[in-house]
């Protein structure tokens, strides 16, 4: 946990303790009105043990807008970055969408060598490559057709743009 995060849990605790006291309510109160224990509802308070659903039951419990807990934006970056290989993965997998919903480059039939080829990707990625191009065919964006003993890949005449919104 960042220390950002937990300075934000360990505020909200100290906001729900402050309600808590607002209402004259003693942890057994709140624990009653909740199902959530005293123990945890104590942890809480010390910014420890919030989940998502003790914090929604919590905000009604003690009448609170969870909007209150979140004037001001909090920093969206993830704690770790993900392995280089992880990072890879991602990137060709965009460079193939573009490829293959944003672009003409599989308006002509194309083969595994040729996509290699516009990535700047080496050969030994083929076997790979073959695997990504079938799973376009099997979502309906690319077809192919069976040369011998390599496979040229084209738009399928209806496909249609992936919609960037479903991923």
């Amino acid at each position: 946990m960042t220390d950002k995060d937990r300075e934000k849990l360990e505020s909200i605790g100290l906001r729900f303790r402050a309600r808590r006291n607002e209402l004259y309510y003693s942890l057994k109160d709140v624990s009653n009105l909740t199902g959530i224990s005293t123990g945890t509802l104590n942890g809480i308070e010390r910014g420890k043990d919030l989940t998502l659903t003790n914090f929604l039951i919590l905000c009604r419990s003690l009448e609170i807008q969870p909007k209150t807990f979140f004037q001001s934006d909090i920093e969206l970056s993830a704690p770790y970055s993900l392995p280089p290989d992880v990072q890879e993965r991602i990137s060709i997998n965009k460079k193939l969408d573009d490829l293959v919903y944003y672009s003409d480059f599989f308006n002509s039939p194309k083969r595994v060598s040729d996509v290699l080829k516009e990535l700047n990707i080496d050969k030994s990625q083929s076997n790979k490559f073959s695997v990504y191009l079938s799973a376009y065919c099997e979502e309906g964006a690319l077809e192919y057709e069976q040369q011998g003993n390599y496979k040229e890949y084209r738009k399928k005449a209806h496909a249609t743009s992936k919609n960037p919104e479903n991923g």
